[in-house]
């Protein structure tokens, strides 16, 4: 499908739920992310929208609807196999653990609903007769600016999270932190504590590959918050900062952090996968040094496209290797145990023939390949 014309699609749909609700006698808007890059001109990648209906008589309205957080007053609305996400309007009782709200109340206005979010570029909401602008978010996005609703402390105090999430929009869309926004993290960055590192980890991800980095990292460092996440330092945070190196995805920016100097062994703590583990090792000895055929043989496709993206190198393909993998060998274990090999040196010679192979020692060739067996049997056991 079109590119415009599923965005035309998508917007559409919201104006038909909207549009539904409204003649059901409730009101509805799209709220949040998606009117932000309205009006940045970008794209949204989906319309959330809220409403003063409750779940239930939502429900009732359309054929397609999941309950998908009905303790929070949300449904999805499902039109043309598209989801929408419905909130009702809602308000939020005090943060006792700094992450989520002891009480949400139903049913409250528009104006209550709004209060309640983070920044002013994310408090707004729109309807085909227009915009609901309560904090000055469409001025802050014409200057540029991350701001919170109301009291900076107030809302950090509600989520600690959001302190992280202030950089992370500043790197996403290039922006300055109001001042008061800024001394506010500077007070309450312990609060950050409180916080499973797997959401911190999230926020972190988005900002090392928001073009606003560098900016993002350097108020970072103004506050001090790196002194509350695992095995940061304001050093690594300035190399992060410095580097030239491209993030290129949330799995990858890993490889950056370990670069700036966390240690490898505080990616635990960070609580990240196995794969985003695994792909920083591999990666992070082969960033500051020519790529040799060897090297490019043990990377996947994937892993050497990412370190192309990283690194703005432009490595040839591994298409161009002599093989791509051990199962390419013109010989194969089989062939060691009919020459008599044990076990461990059926396993050093495939990889001493590998090796050869593809750094265009040896040709893969059959009868070379076995005679180059030979000879390296006979030199292993001169060795002992």
């Amino acid at each position: 499908m079109n590119g415009c014309v599923r965005v035309m699609n998508l917007l559409e749909g919201a104006h038909h739920i909207i549009q539904t609700i409204e003649q059901a006698g409730g009101e509805a808007y799209i709220v949040g992310g998606a009117v932000r890059d309205m009006l940045l001109d970008r794209t949204p990648g989906d319309y959330d929208l809220a409403s003063s209906m409750l779940p239930e008589q939502i429900i009732d309205l359309f054929p397609v609807v999941i309950p998908t957080g009905l303790e929070h007053g949300t449904v999805t609305v499902v039109l043309n196999h598209v989801p929408y996400e419905i909130t009702t309007f809602r308000s939020e009782a005090t943060y006792s653990d700094r992450r989520r709200p002891d009480a949400v109340t139903l049913g409250v206005s528009l104006e209550e609903d709004l209060t309640r979010r983070d920044f002013t570029i994310n408090a707004m909401a729109l309807r085909p007769s227009g915009r609901v602008d309560l904090f000055g978010g469409a001025r802050d996005i014409e200057e540029r600016i991350i701001r919170t609703v109301g009291e900076p402390a107030e809302r950090f105090n509600e989520d600690a999270l959001r302190m992280m999430r202030a950089f992370r929009f500043m790197s996403q869309l290039d922006f300055s932190l109001d001042e008061a926004t800024e001394q506010a993290i500077v007070e309450l960055a312990p609060h950050l504590a409180a916080v499973a590192i797997e959401r911190i980890a999230i926020e972190f991800e988005k900002l090392l590959l928001g073009p606003g980095k560098q900016r993002a990292l350097q108020a970072m460092l103004r506050t001090g918050i790196e002194r509350y996440l695992p095995g940061m330092t304001s050093e690594i945070v300035t190399g992060l900062a410095q580097q030239s190196f491209q993030g290129v995805s949330k799995d990858a920016v890993w490889t950056l952090v370990l670069d700036a100097g966390l240690a490898k062994d505080q990616l635990t703590r960070w609580k990240r996968s196995k794969h985003q583990v695994q792909l920083a090792t591999r990666l992070i000895p082969l960033l500051h040094r020519p790529l040799q055929d060897w090297d490019r043989y043990q990377l996947s496709d994937e892993e050497l496209m990412i370190l192309r993206e990283m690194t703005g190198t432009d490595y040839p393909e591994r298409s161009d290797l002599p093989i791509r993998s051990r199962k390419e060998l013109a010989v194969d274990g089989k062939d060691m145990i009919r020459l008599g090999l044990q076990k461990q040196q059926i396993k050093e010679a495939l990889l001493h023939l590998e090796y050869s192979v593809v750094t265009r020692a040896c040709p893969n060739d059959r009868v070379t390949l076995l005679k180059e067996v030979e000879r390296w049997r006979t030199q292993s056991e001169n060795k002992s």
